[in-house]
């Protein structure tokens, strides 16, 4: 009787249990829903919120927004739709480059460019453009910083003149972009970038040179552009001006750990550029600057390099009026804002 007694109390205790489990299993799905709801849908209600980022999924909520939101951050009136049940949507026209004469491609006339190859030397060496001069993008730097004397003095000696129209290429690391805004900063007017690189130009059918071209030194001058420059003791005096925005070039997770005040704007420079860095279309860069509410009435301060010199041409190609805030020497300064608690 007592053997039968335990065996019942100890069934009962196991259907309580299992019960309990039941119970707490439901109960954390519920939460989950809960949770997961606004995250998903943008409000309690379920309806997209035009102030409240997704995070995790920046790009897409950024496009999102761009669709249902006005640039004042409420929500679109809702058109029907037409009666015949056709679309409302605007079709853009193929747009051109504004700046097209910056960006060259494999396949245009290269007669009458200076080319330079901003690679190291060894890789110059081991096949290059018919004619191509090598200017290492490493001998315009002393400690990580561009020096227009290096640059000026390494000029020279590739025999290049500011009146020379000047084609830029390199390898896959984009340090063209690099080079560009250098030789813009120091007053260079004829400058185009070879779309896609050297990889680019070979998959458009140039050849490959391995032969030097005789270089004379030249007595060439800068007349350096100073706003294209953002340094220490100008950076209060430009955070104070009210025709600005700051663009943080840098991939999205960086952003997230600190930026140049609260008032940057995340524009990760990768979004404009295709596999070797070849720049997407003037439509595509349409579309991604007007999401990330990139203004032409504006100046932007594009920091967080390397990465800002491939978003600085790729405005400058869209004709927008960008200047660059060189290194991460920004993240000591008071304007830093540290989003890691």
């Amino acid at each position: 009787m007592a053997y039968g007694s335990s065996k019942f109390i100890k069934n009962g205790l196991k259907r309580t249990i299992a019960c309990s489990i039941l119970i707490q299993l439901i109960l954390a799905v519920l939460s989950l829903h809960l949770i997961m709801l606004p995250a998903f849908a943008g409000t309690e209600t379920g309806e997209f919120c035009c102030t409240c980022p997704d995070y995790e999924n920046f790009e897409a909520w950024l496009a999102k927004k761009a669709q249902l939101c006005d640039n004042a951050g409420h929500p679109k009136e809702q058109t029907s739709k037409p009666a015949n049940g056709g679309s409302t949507a605007i079709v853009k026209k193929d747009m051109t480059y504004p700046n097209h004469q910056l960006v060259t491609s494999g396949s245009s006339n290269l007669n009458g460019r200076i080319i330079i190859d901003v690679r190291a030397p060894e890789e110059y060496a081991s096949g290059h453009l018919s004619g191509a001069m090598n200017l290492y993008w490493k001998e315009t730097q002393a400690k990580e910083r561009f020096d227009p004397a290096l640059t000026e003095r390494a000029l020279r000696k590739t025999g290049i003149n500011s009146s020379n129209s000047i084609l830029i290429y390199g390898g896959a690391d984009d340090k063209a972009s690099y080079v560009f805004w250098a030789l813009s900063y120091l007053g260079f007017k004829n400058l185009s970038k070879l779309d896609g690189g050297i990889e680019g130009a070979f998959k458009e059918g140039l050849s490959m040179d391995k032969s030097m071209p005789k270089i004379k030194e030249s007595n060439y001058t800068s007349h350096i552009v100073s706003s294209l420059l953002i340094n220490e003791s100008h950076l209060g005096r430009w955070l104070g001006r009210s025709d600005i925005q700051i663009l943080d070039a840098r991939e999205f997770i960086e952003y997230g750990k600190a930026s140049l005040t609260n008032a940057s704007l995340p524009l990760d420079a990768s979004l404009l550029y295709l596999e070797n860095f070849k720049i997407k279309n003037a439509n595509n860069l349409d579309e991604i600057l007007g999401r990330h509410g990139v203004e032409k009435a504006k100046i932007q301060i594009v920091y967080g390099t390397p990465q800002a010199y491939s978003l600085f041409y790729a405005l400058r190609l869209m004709d927008y009026n960008a200047t660059i805030l060189e290194g991460s020497w920004w993240k000591e300064t008071k304007w830093a804002v540290n989003k890691i608690r």
